[in-house]
């Protein structure tokens, strides 16, 4: 069956101020993930291409959260560093159970096979925004592609939402937090955050 299906392309909208090699989503690229998804239609939302004014603020950012909010799938260019704007984009899909898939190629600026973490050395790191926000990470355009095809014709796929989340963080209250003692002195102190951990309760979702 064919579908219909809307693509939010989540990146770097390249801003006259900044001087950068920063990478975008090109026409190449939105014309190989077109092919890709044949013979099912494709249209890109895409905040760089727009006709809203840009001097208001409010409405730009409804616009972009509009856009998300719509779309059948996120797919997100962390080929290199992102500003505020992806991560929160990633956030409100997560909240609206709509699938991402992160363009994240091994040694890129979010995945790394070595590197040091607060001096700390990590094998095969993944930033855990992206690792945690992302349903699929992937290293080409063709596989992003591939898992979309895999996700509309395969219902039993499980998209993280609101309940993911609130499982990361039992997950770290369960497994971490009596290790960390920068939390723990915090605990000692704020009756507002000891009482906020103590009640939350551990969603039906298994990490």
């Amino acid at each position: 069956m064919e579908h219909h299906i809307a693509i939010y392309l989540a990146g770097s909208i390249k801003k006259d101020h900044e001087k950068s090699d920063d990478s975008f989503w090109s026409d190449k690229e939105m014309y190989d993930l077109k092919s890709l998804l044949a013979p099912h239609e494709v249209s890109f939302l895409n905040p760089a291409f727009r006709g809203d004014d840009l001097s208001d603020q409010c409405s730009v950012f409804g616009r972009d959260m509009l856009q998300v909010f719509s779309c059948d799938f996120v797919f997100v260019d962390v080929r290199e560093r992102r500003g505020l704007g992806v991560g929160a984009e990633m956030m409100w899909a997560k909240l609206n159970k709509i699938p991402v898939i992160a363009l994240a190629p091994k040694n890129s600026h979010y995945h790394k096979s070595e590197t040091t973490v607060l001096e700390t050395p990590v094998k095969d790191w993944v930033h855990p925004f992206v690792e945690s926000l992302s349903d699929k990470i992937v290293e080409t355009l063709a596989e992003g592609a591939a898992w979309i095809l895999e996700a509309l014709s395969d219902p039993s796929i499980t998209i993280k939402d609101m309940e993911f989340i609130e499982a990361a963080m039992c997950y770290y209250k369960k497994h971490q937090l009596k290790h960390d003692a920068p939390m723990q002195e915090i605990l000692s102190f704020s009756p507002t955050v000891n009482n906020r951990i103590r009640y939350l309760s551990t969603p039906p979702l298994v990490l």
